[in-house]
């Protein structure tokens, strides 16, 4: 089953009929270009999964908790326009059997011929995830980065790539990916836009700690400072759930739970599920322990 292709055509196929923007092709939604009706994305992060689905970390099996968010999302009403991931698939380097058994946990999503996208995260391998989940001979929209483009009736979705070196903590999307970035953002069709990476914006280092975020954090907020139509990014990396409202120029900044482990008790493990009403843009925590605080928290952003 490839990723990050959907299910009706090839990707090559979505290219020669959709628009291509900014030198990147778009990859538009054929249920979506129906109508401007609701639309629902499922949003997961931090699967972690191994080559062996009975592996846990934590006290937490991850191919199961993944097996039981694919399960929810899939019952939550209404088939999902498409399941974002954002990235951690893998539990540690990115062996090429995690991701065999990262597509088996995903084939209930096949099945219903439900588009899944994924970004990399630092324990991801770039030629690991591309040989097990890509579509060969399709050429890449920015040549050493696994980047996506995506464009529905509603929503304008950027997935980006931070992995930087495999099982290094800190992520970069360097020079060439922010320019790429730019140019994007200010030829995408003229609708809310949503922007989703890996690794956690991260400005400041308290005294005695390290980076562990996005290296080039101030370059990215400076490029999505600049376009209005920018209303959220969306991340994973810390394993927390969390909703912090624009400030000072910057979009919404969404830290989406993982689906795996955490590593505070107090946070919670599930997904997210986005829904898009008219001007607004719900995002309702679902976790995988209902009786969490956060279960059923909703936020919701103008969009």
């Amino acid at each position: 089953m490839p990723i990050n292709v959907f299910p009706d055509l090839t990707r090559r196929q979505w290219l020669r009929g959709s628009l291509a923007a900014a030198g990147a092709g778009v990859i538009s939604s054929a249920r979506a270009a129906q109508g401007g009706g609701e639309e629902f994305w499922a949003l997961l992060s931090d699967t972690h999964i191994a080559a062996d689905a009975n592996k846990e970390a934590r006290g937490v099996n991850m191919a199961a908790n993944l097996e039981r968010c694919v399960a929810q999302v899939l019952r939550a009403g209404g088939k999902p326009h498409g399941v974002l991931i954002g990235g951690d698939c893998a539990l540690n380097d990115g062996q090429p059997a995690d991701y065999t058994t990262f597509v088996e946990r995903l084939r209930p999503f096949h099945d219903t011929r439900v588009q899944v996208h994924c970004v990399l995260g630092n324990h991801d391998n770039r030629q690991s995830f591309l040989n097990i989940c890509g579509e060969t001979g399709v050429d890449p929209l920015l040549r050493g980065w696994h980047v996506s483009v995506l464009s529905s009736a509603r929503v304008n979705w950027v997935l980006l790539d931070s992995l930087e070196h495999v099982n290094v903590t800190p992520g970069l999307l360097g020079p060439e990916q922010l320019s790429w970035l730019r140019r994007t953002l200010r030829q995408l069709p003229d609708k809310p836009t949503l922007v989703m990476v890996h690794h956690n914006p991260q400005t400041e280092v308290q005294e005695g700690k390290k980076l562990t975020g996005l290296k080039d954090t101030a370059a990215l907020m400076e490029v999505l400072k600049a376009e209005p139509r920018v209303k959220a990014l969306f991340f994973g990396h810390t394993h927390r759930w969390s909703a912090v409202p624009p400030a000072e120029g910057l979009p919404w900044l969404i830290n989406l739970p993982p689906v795996s482990y955490v590593f505070d008790a107090a946070q919670p493990a599930g997904w997210v599920a986005a829904r898009v009403r008219g001007e607004t843009l719900e995002l309702e925590m679902l976790a995988l322990n209902v009786n969490h605080a956060a279960h059923r928290q909703k936020v919701e952003i103008a969009i």
